[in-house]
């Protein structure tokens, strides 16, 4: 799905624009995740629709790997290395791509002690849907669409 996903990305990367695709995607992701939550939710906390929220785990899983590799996965690194001015694309590239690490490190490391418990389940998920409405918000309000401007300009 990841591989998928990442080929229909670079197919109308450049049709699209970068903001409009990562703004169409991250409401698909919010709502893999809130499937994802309630799908655990009903595996753990209810007796009726155990398999109900096994297909609902799976599901969200699957719809969320789509539409984050074609959003956020991929067309975000075309992004960072064309909204800075050229003489500080290398540095500016490297430190975004540290920030990402170090984010990545983080949530590595708090995500399986999270996921230790039922309540943590569901919360984990709902958690990462906070952040995709932070991320949303962030793109919408502040990161601007270079799609079709040459790299020379200042955006």
């Amino acid at each position: 799905m990841n591989a998928l996903g990442t080929g229909l990305a670079i197919f109308f990367i450049d049709n699209l624009g970068r903001r409009y695709i990562m703004l169409r995607t991250l409401p698909g992701v919010l709502g893999s995740l809130i499937i994802v939550a309630t799908g655990f939710y009903l595996t753990l906390f209810t007796e009726n629709f155990v398999t109900l929220g096994n297909y609902f785990s799976l599901i969200g899983l699957v719809v969320y790997l789509a539409f984050f590799s074609i959003g956020m996965s991929s067309t975000v690194w075309s992004v960072n290395t064309e909204i800075y001015p050229l003489e500080l694309i290398g540095s500016a590239t490297s430190l975004s791509t540290a920030t990402n690490w170090l984010s990545n490190f983080v949530v590595s490391a708090t995500f399986l002690s999270i996921m230790k418990t039922d309540a943590g389940k569901v919360l984990a998920f709902l958690i990462l849907s906070g952040f995709t409405i932070w991320a949303f918000a962030f793109i919408y309000l502040r990161v601007p669409e270079t799609k079709g401007k040459p790299i020379t300009e200042n955006v």
